[in-house]
């Protein structure tokens, strides 16, 4: 690349960003994040994050040679018909398709260009996919600024924002990151459902999207902080004034095609399983997580119509269905509850689905306990 001019190469490379079709492209540094290492050191990390804070705020310890960043973002706003009392929610970029399958192949196409522009690349790309902070990268590469909310907020485009990054060994003209426009705006956390958002801080283990994809037993507070929410949560998206009067529909992927009907996803198996769900980013965590939600939403929202199905699910293979069934039975008030369960206890193999009827007894204080 000898004689060949870094300003117009970062020309071409966002000019090439935004044929393949991104919304958002800029350029940054692959320094150390020494901010957010501070900020990171004093929180509590989200199960799904790998907590090695120097893979995450160091960029050089996943490619050594890294120079610069492109940061790459993508709008999945779309219009929404309002839900009906028989849909859960779902979050929005949870309804249309996997965004990592669609970032992945429009990332490669310019990883395509950029060999063509530099015979010896280096290069790593993630798009939520490694341990590294993409709204960092975004925030710090110009595409905008990390809002109270702790999403990336772009004045134009908004916060329903997928991002991605190539990290790379070109030379590049880095951009300028953007002031902070939250002002004295605190929306978000005022309507936040969990109270688990601060300034600029989340409370991970409070937050609803969080809930509703942490696995294994969930506490009363956690189950009613759900809602009716099956996946995600977009509530601090939805009150923010900078997606009012956003672009919307660009990308025919992320148009809504999921539906959370109530029964729909009570009797699906793993033969039936739609291949839109499969394709959708909501089924990373497995079909019995949404079938467990299923369950709590349909408790929380006080269907009682569902307790002949939530008896059949007493059976399913699950340990974890069958005890979310037991508990789902108790709350709806099902008829001879108590004798169902008790016979149902010493059915049970499973020691935590054991362990949760043996709490509802407790719970409604029923005589002749099980032990």
């Amino acid at each position: 690349m000898t004689g060949i001019d870094i300003a117009d190469l970062t020309k071409k490379i966002k000019k090439k960003a935004v044929e393949i079709g991104f919304d958002l492209v800029g350029v940054c540094s692959a320094d150390t994040f020494e901010r957010a290492k501070s900020v990171l050191k004093k929180r509590k990390l989200s199960e799904f994050i790998n907590p090695d804070l120097e893979l995450l705020t160091d960029p050089r310890k996943h490619l050594a040679s890294a120079k610069s960043i492109i940061s790459l973002g993508l709008s999945y706003a779309a219009e929404m018909e309002s839900t009906n009392e028989e849909e859960q929610d779902i979050a929005l970029y949870a309804r249309g398709m996997d965004y990592h399958y669609i970032m992945k192949e429009m990332m490669n196409s310019l990883i395509d260009f950029l060999k063509e522009q530099k015979k010896d690349l280096e290069y790593i790309s993630y798009s939520d996919t490694g341990t590294i902070l993409d709204r960092e990268i975004a925030c710090r590469a110009g595409l905008g600024w990390i809002g109270k909310s702790n999403n990336l907020i772009n004045d134009y485009y908004g916060s329903y924002l997928i991002l991605g990054e190539i990290l790379t060994n070109t030379d590049l003209v880095f951009d300028n990151p953007v002031e902070d426009r939250c002002g004295d705006c605190s929306l978000c956390i005022e309507n936040c459902p969990a109270e688990a958002l601060k300034e600029y801080n989340l409370q991970v283990d409070r937050c609803r999207s969080y809930l509703t994809q942490k696995k294994g037993i969930l506490s009363e507070e956690e189950r009613n902080i759900i809602g009716k929410q099956l996946w995600g949560c977009d509530r601090c998206l939805e009150v923010c004034p900078y997606n009012k009067g956003i672009p919307v529909n660009l990308h025919k992927e992320f148009l809504p095609r999921l539906k959370g009907d109530y029964k729909q996803i009570l009797v699906f198996t793993k033969e039936n399983f739609p291949e839109e769900w499969k394709k959708s980013a909501l089924s990373w965590r497995g079909l019995n997580l949404l079938k467990r939600n299923t369950i709590i939403n349909i408790v929380n929202t006080e269907k009682t119509d569902y307790i002949t199905l939530l008896k059949k699910e007493l059976k399913n293979p699950s340990p974890i269905i069958r005890a979310y069934s037991a508990w789902a039975l108790v709350k709806l008030g099902a008829d001879d509850i108590e004798n169902c369960l008790r016979k149902h206890y010493y059915r049970e193999k499973d020691q935590a689905a054991k362990k949760e009827i043996r709490r509802l007894f407790l719970l409604k204080g029923w005589s002749d306990q099980v032990d």
